[in-house]
């Protein structure tokens, strides 16, 4: 589903446009730019097409979600509870406040499983930040309770979500701020960069300071006159990047559409799945079906499956084995890897008690992978591809039992 599937000649005219101006600084050059300004005007158009007040875009989706970190101001001691099946970078942007990564089991939706998180609530937790994975939302209403109760932040990682929808309302909208990642494999992209999105003025306003050497905008006055309000540092995007993301939000709908009319027709071209099921998803209508996920019996079942889908013609991951996604691979974490000697939370006087990080942790989530198998899906996909892909599930359906 890498969203350059659909760059074509809109993209390279905005882009084009950016660079005959000559002003590629989102922030500078007030009286020469003849009041254009692209980043602002994408930051505008996405908070409109998800339902938010508020929009920052920052370099990456790695940078949406530590600027939003910060702004919640979680720091030393923190503990932010997430899943154990996310992006690196969702554990990352904890360790870089200095906060402890709790990582908690999924549920058959892949996502976040509230009861799983409610057992890992202590007095030190800050925020719980449910991660919607492969574009399909997380039991939201359970944690957004979770949080009224214990007086608890709700950070949305929605990198992988944006355009899905739970009961109606943006993903990454229904906490206290949420993110998307526009990375190239992403359903829309910018080459690299990342949004938050927020109701909350104040928040909003943390989250514009800091991402920019904490500079207080004014377009009235040059840049260098402007005050700070913090310190901060540099998560800018540029007027090409905000420019390029203008051309590929237009195509945002026309995505989704195709991912999820191409989900429905192998599904439809493969009938009955028996015993096998699909992701037990909160909000099914609303997914963006960038992947197309099946849940088999057991493990043996999961490697029979993968094993005749690929001599069929179409390779399948056992989601188990996904060092990309799945803490259980993560040496780094596990060791506390990093090249600063101020190791917080890793030898860290705030942090008391930091997990081991090993898969005895995540028996539940172990169990779920280890017999979940996953197929991507991409924008463009021809009837040949739809027929190759039903019939290695079929192929894989047939020794799995």
């Amino acid at each position: 589903m890498p969203a350059y599937e659909l760059y074509g000649q809109e993209e390279i005219d905005a882009v084009v446009d950016v660079l005959q101006r000559k002003i590629v600084h989102r922030y500078s050059s007030h009286e020469a730019r003849g009041g254009i300004y692209r980043a602002k005007e994408f930051e505008d158009v996405v908070a409109r097409a998800v339902g938010a007040k508020y929009c920052q875009a920052v370099s990456s989706g790695s940078a949406a979600l530590y600027v939003a970190l910060k702004a919640l101001g979680v720091g030393p001691g923190d503990e932010v509870i997430t899943s154990a099946f996310t992006f690196i970078a969702s554990i990352e942007a904890i360790l870089e406040c200095g906060a402890v990564p709790v990582l908690a089991d999924i549920d058959e939706s892949l996502n976040l499983d509230p009861e799983s998180a409610e057992d890992a609530i202590s007095e030190k937790t800050k925020v719980i930040m449910p991660v919607h994975m492969y574009g399909a939302a997380a039991d939201m209403e359970r944690f957004r309770e979770l949080c009224d109760l214990y007086g608890l932040y709700l950070l949305e990682d929605a990198c992988q979500a944006l355009g899905a929808t739970y009961k109606g309302k943006g993903c990454g909208t229904l906490g206290d701020c949420g993110t998307y990642s526009l990375d190239p494999n992403k359903v829309i992209s910018v080459g690299e960069g990342g949004l938050i999105v927020t109701d909350d003025e104040e928040l909003y306003r943390r989250m514009e300071y800091y991402h920019d050497h904490g500079h207080i905008h004014d377009e009235s006055i040059d840049r260098g006159a402007e005050g700070k309000a913090c310190l901060g540092f540099n998560f800018r995007i540029s007027e090409i990047q905000g420019a390029l993301g203008l051309a590929q939000i237009k195509k945002l709908p026309r995505a989704i559409e195709s991912l999820r009319s191409n989900k429905k027709r192998i599904l439809e071209a493969v009938g009955d799945l028996d015993l096998v099921t699909l992701r037990d998803l909160p909000d099914r209508d609303g997914e963006i079906a960038t992947q197309l996920v099946l849940l088999l019996p057991d493990e043996g079942s999961a490697r029979a499956f993968q094993k005749a889908s690929k001599e069929a013609g179409a390779g399948c991951s056992v989601l188990a084995d996904n060092t990309w996604h799945y803490a259980k691979h993560w040496k780094t974490l596990r060791e506390g890897t990093t090249y600063s000697r101020l190791r917080c939370p890793f030898d860290c006087v705030y942090a008391e008690d930091l997990p081991s990080y090993r898969p005895i942790e995540w028996v539940q989530t172990d169990d779920i992978l280890s017999r979940a198998v996953m197929y991507g899906l991409n924008i463009v996909m021809g009837d040949e591809d739809v027929e190759r892909m039903a019939k290695a599930i079929k192929a894989g359906l047939k020794v799995a039992y």
